[in-house]
């Protein structure tokens, strides 16, 4: 990233929608995308947060006196719903939704994604990350403090790193695997719906084991703000391990390339569809 430049205004082929308003570019992306993808990491991470400080308290308030698999299942829909929600929002659509740097590993490892954007993408996941914990902490106050500002670490007798890796290795090549599956061609607006669905499920199958974070992006800020560094390496590594892994089976296939770098991918469709559709009442001709 050397710079930034105004991009003209004007369509361009990938555009069907008129010509976009001129914005500040980066490489040839607009900065706005780099910022949504911020934007939506401290959205997902103030959801997690506002969830965990409901549901993992040690004074039984709220709904902390639950049974650990309804707690672990309403931080994963908090969670996913987060995800799927941000997905269809202008800026979710524009930047792609992202918001975890194993997916944009995973889409760059694909050809969606440039090896710049993936830096660019990654940097500003974190720094979203940490913005969120701070506005959860604002918001919440000592309710955030009280369960270590919602910091991921694995439950009792998981606490071997080979263990964490492993397991948050294989959660993300699930996760991967399903948006490779959906990312392959144009797909109706309820991917963001079903991948929020998964990872709902994989934070409620897995959260007592692991913790289920799966993305970097989601323990990072936790990690910097707590000062505890505790796995900070497995929590990090491992989701980018599984991102690999799970970039390498469609490859093997023979489908080198995703279709698309977006979540949500309502944009897209338009593009896919070159032709236009048939009308159908023939226009009157003039006759001479």
């Amino acid at each position: 990233m050397t710079g930034f430049r105004r991009r003209p205004d004007g369509p361009t082929a990938a555009d069907t929608h008129g010509p976009p308003a001129a914005r500040w570019a980066v490489r040839g992306r607009p900065l706005s995308s780099y910022l949504a993808e911020a934007l939506g990491s401290a959205w997902l991470v103030l959801a997690a947060l506002t969830a965990v400080s409901l549901t993992m308290r040690t004074d039984g308030a709220y709904l902390s006196s639950w049974p650990l698999l309804p707690r672990l299942a309403v931080v994963g829909v908090s969670v996913g719903g987060a995800v799927a929600v941000f997905a269809l929002t202008p800026p979710g659509k524009e930047s792609g939704a992202h918001l975890n740097p194993a997916i944009s590993l995973f889409m760059a490892l694909r050809g969606a994604l440039g090896a710049a954007d993936l830096i660019a993408y990654g940097v500003f996941q974190m720094a979203g990350s940490v913005l969120g914990v701070l506005l959860a902490r604002t918001l919440w106050g000592e309710r955030v403090a009280e369960v270590r500002y919602g910091l991921i670490q694995p439950g009792a007798g998981w606490d071997d790193p080979v263990a964490v890796t492993l397991g948050e290795s294989l959660s993300t090549a699930v996760l991967l695997g399903v948006l490779a599956a959906m990312t392959s061609r144009p797909r109706p607006r309820s991917t963001p719906w079903v991948l929020g669905a998964v990872v709902a499920a994989l934070i409620t199958s897995t959260g007592s084991r692991t913790g289920a974070a799966f993305n970097p992006a989601r323990n990072f800020g936790p990690h910097l703000v707590s000062g505890d560094y505790h796995l900070f390496w497995a929590y990090m590594l491992a989701p980018l391990a599984g991102a690999a892994v799970a970039a390498s089976v469609p490859a093997l296939l023979g489908a080198r390339r995703a279709w698309t770098h977006r979540v949500c991918c309502a944009h897209d469709i338009h593009r896919y569809h070159l032709r236009p559709p048939r009308s159908r009442h023939r226009l009157p001709t003039s006759s001479r």
